[in-house]
């Protein structure tokens, strides 16, 4: 048996080891230092935050066999733009938009061309006008005119359609009225054409109206939260030729149903097919989409009265569901991460950055530290730009805790002591072209696109590289 000394003894060793073990645990982890594998990091990144890093807000597709303009007392006016732009807030846009006004006419062998330079790229674009060096959007919001729905995703190409099909899965929202809502889809009454493919297997079935107006009931809250119409709103007098609507049993779930039809102008159309049918719809794949917002009529052409509130409304929808911002990856103390490859490589977590993008990082301090410093190296001739926060996003508007922004292809942060946890790193490229909108056709007015000159090496990205060290 033991003594109660001996026991005492026991007592006092079990609660020196109890306390050395306690030692030990929190020397490898807690407040004093666990260590996280990058997937463990990773989990812990916001996945609500929406990008706001784009080039510009917008990209207008009225190329061709689309009509390049709304259409004011039955014409086309060339280069004239949706007036919901304006009245949504949007005003940094640019467009393709072909020199034929007529789509019935077809189209010009060098609007194609053109077309095709600035959807698929040339070698001084790889990416095309509307993405990024690693895919991703460049422009926030896309929207597609009405016209020939086939014949444009034809004269696109496959590389054209391939590219507007990622700038929605990689980010970017997109729009369309009448074409436009057909080429989101896969199919047209069940027979698949050269379409984007973003409405995943989508289908849409032909009104049967033409060169009339159809009435719409508004059937979202949607509209309440943004310029309106409200729910159950009659909107009267759409403009329609020869758009569909949305084929409710061949429709990814999630699809939502914004407005219906109702009745072509001067008529009961409660027998027709198309009557109660959806008119506008929305779809949001996932966070990292973006947010598709299409209708069969042509509400773009209203310039005021419910038409321009709805209008305006659906440009603002797609505007708030782009895609979340992402991170490319965990920074690790001491190491250099080299951000050089190009879109060939298909290596999006290590490839060149583009004009006015945001790139972004983590680094999961495990301790508190006394100092943290960061170093940004990229290539002459162009401004990069640095910022770092605490558990949040580091964009330049998104109040960073520190910041590196002076100019020029070098940048140092040197903090004072920071806490543990995750912190957010965020590389911008402040570099951009100039764009300047220039008329295909001088001698009559028509078409338009936007030429750039400067430093268009941005546009193929700029290779950096990036150090943490604490």
């Amino acid at each position: 048996m033991y003594s109660k000394s001996h026991f005492s003894i026991l007592i006092l060793a079990a609660a020196l080891t109890m306390a050395a073990t306690s030692c030990v645990k929190e020397d490898n982890g807690g407040d004093a230092g666990e260590e996280l594998s990058d997937d463990a990091v990773l989990r812990l990144v916001d996945r609500t935050t929406v990008n706001t890093a784009y080039y510009k807000d917008i990209f207008l597709d009225g190329g061709c066999e689309l009509n390049p303009g709304i259409k004011e007392n039955g014409a086309v006016i060339n280069g004239r733009l949706p007036y919901a732009l304006e009245k949504a807030g949007i005003g940094e846009a640019e467009y393709f938009l072909s020199t034929i006004n007529d789509v019935d006419n077809g189209y010009l062998p060098s609007d194609k061309s053109l077309q095709t330079r600035i959807f698929s790229g040339t070698a001084e674009d790889v990416n095309g006008v509307l993405l990024y060096p690693d895919g991703e959007p460049r422009f926030r919001m896309f929207y597609s005119f009405g016209g020939h729905s086939g014949p444009h995703g034809e004269t696109l190409g496959e590389a054209g359609r391939a590219n507007v099909n990622s700038f929605y899965s990689n980010g970017g929202s997109y729009v369309g009225s009448c074409a436009g809502a057909y080429l989101a889809g896969q199919y047209a009454s069940g027979r698949a054409l050269t379409y984007y493919n973003i409405l995943k297997g989508g289908n849409m079935k032909a009104t049967g109206v033409s060169n009339s107006s159809i009435d719409m009931e508004i059937l979202s809250d949607v509209f309440h939260d943004y310029y309106g119409p409200e729910t159950n709103t009659m909107v009267t007098g759409a403009r329609h030729n020869g758009g569909g609507y949305l084929d409710v049993d061949r429709t990814p779930e999630g699809t939502e149903i914004l407005a219906r039809y109702l009745n072509q102008k001067g008529k009961n159309s409660s027998s027709s097919g198309f009557y109660g049918q959806p008119a506008i719809w929305a779809y949001k794949e996932s966070p990292e989409t973006g947010r598709l917002v299409v209708t069969g009529s042509h509400p773009e052409d209203a310039p005021s009265g419910d038409i321009l509130d709805m209008t305006a409304s659906m440009f603002g929808y797609a505007r708030d569901g782009s895609g979340i911002a992402k991170v490319k990856g965990v920074l690790k103390n001491g190491e250099t991460l080299h951000m050089t490859r190009g879109t060939a490589d298909n290596d999006p977590r290590h490839t060149c950055i583009g004009d006015l993008q945001c790139h972004h990082f983590v680094i999961y301090l495990p301790k508190s530290v006394k100092k943290l410093t960061l170093d940004l190296y990229g290539r002459k001739g162009f401004d990069l730009e640095l910022y770092l926060k605490k558990d949040a996003f580091a964009f330049p508007d998104n109040a960073p805790d520190y910041s590196s922004s002076a100019g020029g292809n070098s940048q140092t942060i040197t903090t004072g002591p920071l806490e543990k946890g995750l912190w957010y790193v965020t590389v911008r490229c402040a570099t951009s072209v100039t764009a300047t909108e220039t008329v295909i056709d001088k001698s009559k007015n028509l078409g338009r696109y936007f030429k750039y000159s400067g430093n268009t090496e941005v546009l193929n990205g700029v290779p950096y590289e990036i150090t943490a060290s604490w």
